[in-house]
């Protein structure tokens, strides 16, 4: 079977594709609550052009694939079409990373339409707070559907925790405390500043002094893989918790992936502005 490397010898063996730019959020920290400049409709790749490129990147040997978004659920005709992701051959694994607000209702359909596993965006668990960072009042629903998510079998469920100095810092013991009780998978991620003059940078050095000096002093590290969170395990606890270090410890050394955008442009790293179109090539009957 092929496989893919790129010029550094890296194994790039997991795709991620943004299937829309919409969403039903207006987080903070990605997305403004007005002027939004919305992709237009003809320029989003559709779901046949979608599948011809997984299909490319599954003969190159790309084995997992990652639906993202903005926010994929809100995207018609997505249950079809992970279907059909999940019946190309070498393609043994399916994700989907989605705030949750919509997950109580899809977790069992996407685990029929063939996804293997959920990461879910969750920067606090507090209503107000979660109200005010999102526009929206969803908490009790996020929760609701990582719960169903993970009486389905989508596991482990991954829930993602953007840290930001002065605004949730002070949240990631009650984060970790879900890793006690379940069997998810708690993942700090550092916040990374796009925008000039922003200052809630909160290292994953940081945040352990916080988990330390709430009682997690046991942080049981395991085997280091692709992924570029580094896992650990806690004494009694039915989960783990991870941390992502973009900022302070890059992990570009082990980076396994490349990714597409809506409007058909490849990334090979999302920290850099370079970027190939294939939109026009698939449209000019490549």
């Amino acid at each position: 079977m092929a496989e893919l490397y790129d010029e550094l010898g890296r194994y790039i063996h997991y795709l991620r594709v943004a299937v829309t730019d919409r969403c039903n959020f207006r987080c903070q920290y990605c997305m403004p609550t007005e002027g939004v400049e919305w992709i237009e409709h003809h320029d989003i790749l559709r779901y046949e052009e979608l599948l011809r490129v997984i299909n490319a990147f599954a003969s190159l040997g790309v084995n997992k694939v990652r639906i993202t978004g903005g926010e994929p659920l809100v995207r018609k005709g997505l249950l079809p079409f992970l279907k059909e992701v999940s019946q190309i051959p070498g393609i043994d694994e399916i994700g989907l990373t989605t705030n949750g607000s919509l997950l109580e209702e899809y977790a069992p359909l996407l685990k029929e339409a063939g996804v293997t596993r959920i990461n879910v965006s969750l920067d606090t668990l507090q209503r107000e707070r979660f109200i005010k960072l999102t526009g929206q009042d969803k908490l009790s629903a996020v929760l609701a559907g990582i719960k169903k998510a993970q009486e389905v079998g989508l596991t482990p469920v991954k829930i993602n925790m953007v840290v930001m100095k002065g605004f949730n810092s002070d949240e990631v013991a009650n984060m970790a405390k879900l890793a006690m009780d379940h069997p998810y998978q708690i993942r700090f991620i550092e916040y990374m500043p796009f925008r000039v003059g922003e200052n809630y940078l909160f290292t994953s050095d940081e945040i352990k002094e916080k988990l330390i000096e709430a009682g997690f002093t046991t942080l049981i590290p395991q085997m280091k893989s692709n992924s570029p969170a580094r896992i650990y395990t806690i004494p009694g606890f039915q989960g783990t918790i991870g941390f992502i270090s973009p900022v302070s410890e890059h992990f570009c050394a082990s980076c396994n992936r490349i990714r597409l955008t809506p409007d058909g442009y490849l990334r090979p790293c999302l920290l850099s502005n370079e970027e190939f179109s294939l939109r026009k090539d698939l449209r000019s009957g490549i």
